[in-house]
């Protein structure tokens, strides 16, 4: 059972913990006071290590990105707690309205061609396909096995086109799009190397982008250089949502008990529509 006074008691440190601010089959995030100052902490569950996600990894790649000023600065760190905290950045999750649409963007484009240049040491270099192979393995004797062969087909077709696989945030939703004085990217748990595309059809998805908000995204990534494959970005967002499938499937095998909460029935009628 998860017991987080019992986790706090294992932090030396001066700590308050103040709101939830998150919280899903993964971890608890919260609003904290450490050592007098304002931050965030992140409980880990045990579906962490059953996903075999790698949290020294994820703190390793932090700190090597941090002179790119994108993600926060890690405060303190234990990894057999399952206990991860980080300064608190002041803003908002962002948002496109009609008098922001173009700027904000155009940065979030250049934000992203950011990480994508991004050259992480050997030790940090971990592939997208070791999780896809992950979802296979552990999905390999599903019931429904329709939607996790034709995800795992068009991943197959659509990676096969010889673009270098680039550093990558690979979990671009909202709640990880942050905008203060500029955008930060947050949770890296996911962060590899991964086809280019998958981060741009991820805000294309997250932010329900149409041509125009794709033209101006592309725009700041590619400084106005090149036109976007748009046949091979929709496949790419389509691939997005058979993702989310694998992933939410793999929850509920690892987890019965969140069954119901990951909404498999909808999001399989979902699928069978694309």
């Amino acid at each position: 059972m998860f017991n987080i006074q019992k986790k706090l008691n294992s932090v030396s440190e001066n700590i308050e913990l103040k709101d939830e601010i998150k919280s899903g089959p993964l971890s608890k995030i919260f609003i904290c006071n450490f050592n007098n100052i304002k931050s965030i902490i992140r409980f880990d569950l045990s579906l962490v290590s059953k996903l075999k996600i790698d949290r020294s990894n994820e703190i390793n790649i932090l700190e090597e990105i941090s002179y790119l000023n994108i993600a926060p600065n890690i405060l303190y760190t234990n990894l057999n707690k399952g206990i991860l905290i980080w300064e608190y950045i002041p803003g908002s999750e962002l948002s496109i309205t009609k008098k922001n649409h173009d700027i904000i963007l155009i940065d979030l484009g250049r934000v992203l061609k950011k990480v994508h240049q991004f050259k992480l040491t050997k030790k940090n270099t971990k592939e997208f396909n070791q999780s896809i192979s992950f979802y296979k393995n552990l999905l390999s004797n599903s019931l429904d096995q329709k939607l996790i062969n034709k995800g795992l087909t068009l991943y197959n077709e659509i990676m096969d086109d010889n673009l270098p696989n680039v550093f990558s945030h690979n979990d671009l939703n909202k709640s990880n799009l942050l905008i203060s004085n500029k955008i930060h990217f947050l949770d890296w748990e996911y962060a590899s190397m991964n086809h280019p595309y998958f981060d741009i059809a991820s805000l294309v998805v997250a932010l329900n982008l149409n041509s125009e908000g794709i033209n101006k995204l592309w725009q700041g990534y590619s400084d106005n250089s090149s036109f976007v494959d748009q046949s091979k970005l929709n496949r790419w967002v389509n691939f997005t949502y058979y993702l989310d499938y694998l992933w939410r499937r793999s929850i509920v095998e690892l987890d019965d008990s969140y069954t119901n909460s990951m909404q498999l029935d909808e999001f399989e009628s979902f699928l069978l529509k694309l």
